[in-house]
């Protein structure tokens, strides 16, 4: 949630002077969770190949983003290197990938990297001033968004600080609960399926104080791995959420 994909559709923006959403030059790749699929495979490349095969319909350029390009399986790797190698000219492709090291080495030496950092706190502390928040929960902002401006503006915009601090309460609690507590935790929240904000919201706190105490890095591996487990509609996410409370 730093901007990345939101960068994307503002270069689409600039180069055809057209919304990227809807527009029948761009398109967007990326899992069917709809249809429980967890990986980019080879059917999503051969689409992509099809919307470079047509020149551009109204644009200078057809822009084709593929979303958390980590996602691709090795076939589909393989069937884009033929793409970045021979591109059409009217063609731009975008990897967006917050984890660009599980990407082919093929892959990455084909892309030119462009690497986005989070933004000061200056500029956070005069948005979030500007929003007229008050220091109680800019201080708690801060520290949750670790200048992710997409997380910031969700917390902000969409009315999320409630529900943020809902769940980093809620994992307080739980470090001293007994087994029983925990357990019963996992299933409200795997029943109510509202466990993924949670989990992401588990992982930005623990994670920014990592360094706070030395359980805090087994936390966040942990957590790591929670997050990968529901991010994937085939796994079994209320055992996942049991097993992590149970080795909190």
């Amino acid at each position: 949630m730093i901007g990345k994909r939101s960068f994307a559709l503002d270069i689409y923006r600039l180069m055809n002077g057209r919304e990227a959403i809807g527009d029948p030059d761009f398109i967007s790749v990326a899992p069917n969770l709809e249809e429980d699929e967890s990986k980019i495979s080879i059917k999503h490349i051969r689409k992509l190949k099809s919307f470079f095969s047509l020149k551009p319909y109204v644009g200078h350029f057809k822009l084709a983003l593929i979303d958390n390009a980590h996602d691709l399986t090795i076939e589909a790797s393989n069937a884009l290197l033929k793409v970045l190698e021979e591109p059409p000219k009217f063609s731009v492709l975008i990897l967006v990938s917050f984890l660009p090291g599980l990407l082919p080495a093929t892959i990455r030496s084909r892309c030119e990297t462009v690497k986005f950092n989070e933004i000061s706190r200056d500029l956070v502390e005069t948005y979030l001033s500007n929003k007229k928040v008050n220091k109680n929960d800019s201080e708690f902002i801060l520290k949750l968004a670790g200048g992710r401006i997409g997380l910031i503006k969700k917390l902000v915009e969409n009315k999320e600080l409630v529900n943020a601090r809902k769940a980093v309460e809620d994992l307080r609690k739980l470090f001293n609960a007994p087994i029983y507590e925990r357990m019963n935790y996992a299933k409200k929240v795997h029943d109510g399926g509202d466990y993924q904000p949670r989990v992401d919201y588990w992982l930005s706190w623990v994670s920014a104080h990592v360094g706070t105490a030395s359980r805090n890095e087994k936390i966040v591996k942990n957590l790591l791995y929670l997050h990968s487990i529901v991010s994937q509609p085939q796994y079994n996410h209320r055992l996942a959420l049991e097993n992590f409370l149970l080795n909190l």
